[in-house]
């Protein structure tokens, strides 16, 4: 456990296009910290001009030490990226080879996140004998969520994933394990290096690449199975929260259903629709531009495009989505075709359809 004395060392990373959501990540980690504590910033650069570090240079200020990191991106150039992810999102892998030896713990944060809570309490929890601390991925709770979620038919329908490790089976995993979210982690990076954690998700990310689902995140929660420490859910408030529609169809008792909702530590736009798309829905969307405008991209909104397709689904039309999918679902099992199929395929998997 750190002495509440030390600096709270915090890492980042993003190429020039996310520059501008890292500055709402660290405008708000700012604010949110008590002024007394010394924040020691490393930033993983994944592609930025020097204007952008000119701008997040004096968004720092005298506040915290910023320090910028350049990995070798052809380190991470041959694994699979989709969407609205790039390869930046491996480099927090590279952290334990990139930092000083004398860096011993690490907070690293996601760069579309907002933070609304000192994290002095966060950096100060202890990690035990786990390599990482994090929270619970709201979009795919468990290894396998048939056997773990108590309210699986509540919640099928909801859920991102049911299996997240597909292939968890033949890697022994437990299926009753819960699933985390890589966007917030404390890492041990004393224990990454003496352990080898680095190489072992990067050899799990080359061997497994068939099943690998949400990029580093697979192989993270392969490696570190059984062996994270659990964070309370408000330090990482998944967008995936406002697609349940009640509580008893998520993972979360109601009481702290309630809470993450409407009282988060850490907002996480972590659906592809971000806050500073156009067509984003996402109901907390206003604190992202109050927190922007007190960054160096001040007054900066998106432009709407007139007549164009929604490239992306918000929560709101993920929710309506699922619903009718469930719907779907509902009528086919009704009949006796369905019957038929899922009886057939029972006797060869042991699972119905």
């Amino acid at each position: 456990m750190p002495s509440a004395n030390e600096p709270i060392v915090i890492a980042c990373g993003a190429d020039d296009t996310y520059a501008m959501p890292l500055a709402v990540t660290l405008r708000s980690l700012l604010d949110a910290t008590d002024p007394a504590r010394a924040i020691v910033l490393y930033v993983l650069d994944g592609g930025m001009t020097s204007l952008t570090k000119e701008r997040l240079a004096t968004l720092c200020g005298d506040r915290c030490q910023l320090n910028w990191l350049t990995p070798d991106l052809r380190l991470v150039a041959d694994y699979p990226v989709s969407h609205h992810i790039s390869t930046a999102a491996y480099l927090r892998l590279l952290l334990p080879k990139l930092l000083p030896d004398d860096v011993h713990r690490i907070l690293y944060l996601d760069s579309d996140m907002l933070v609304r809570r000192d994290v002095s309490l966060l950096w100060d929890a202890p990690l035990g004998e786990c390599g990482i601390a994090a929270v619970q991925d709201m979009a795919a709770p468990w290894i396998d969520a048939q056997i773990s979620a108590p309210n699986f038919e509540a919640a099928t329908t909801w859920l991102s994933a049911a299996r997240p490790v597909a292939n968890y089976e033949a890697l022994g995993l437990n299926p009753t394990g819960r699933y985390f979210n890589s966007g917030l982690l404390v890492m041990d990076i004393d224990l990454w290096r003496s352990e080898g954690f680095a190489e072992q998700v990067f050899r799990c990310l080359e061997e497994h690449r068939e099943h690998v689902l949400w990029w580093d995140q697979y192989a993270l929660n392969v490696v570190f199975a059984d062996r994270w420490h659990q964070l309370d859910p408000r330090w990482n408030q998944g967008s995936h929260v406002f697609v349940y529609p009640t509580w008893e169809a998520s993972p979360l008792t109601q009481q702290m259903f309630e809470s993450v909702r409407h009282d988060p530590w850490i907002i996480h736009f972590c659906s592809p629709a971000k806050p500073w798309h156009a067509d984003c829905d996402h109901p907390l969307r206003h604190e992202y531009f109050e927190v922007l405008d007190r960054t160096p991209w001040q007054g900066w909104r998106p432009q709407p495009v007139k007549n164009a397709p929604r490239a992306t689904l918000g929560p709101k039309r993920r929710k309506g989505l699922r619903k009718t999918v469930h719907e779907v679902k509902q009528v086919l099992r009704k009949s006796s075709v369905y019957r038929k199929v899922s009886g057939s395929i029972k006797k060869l998997t042991g699972r119905a359809a």
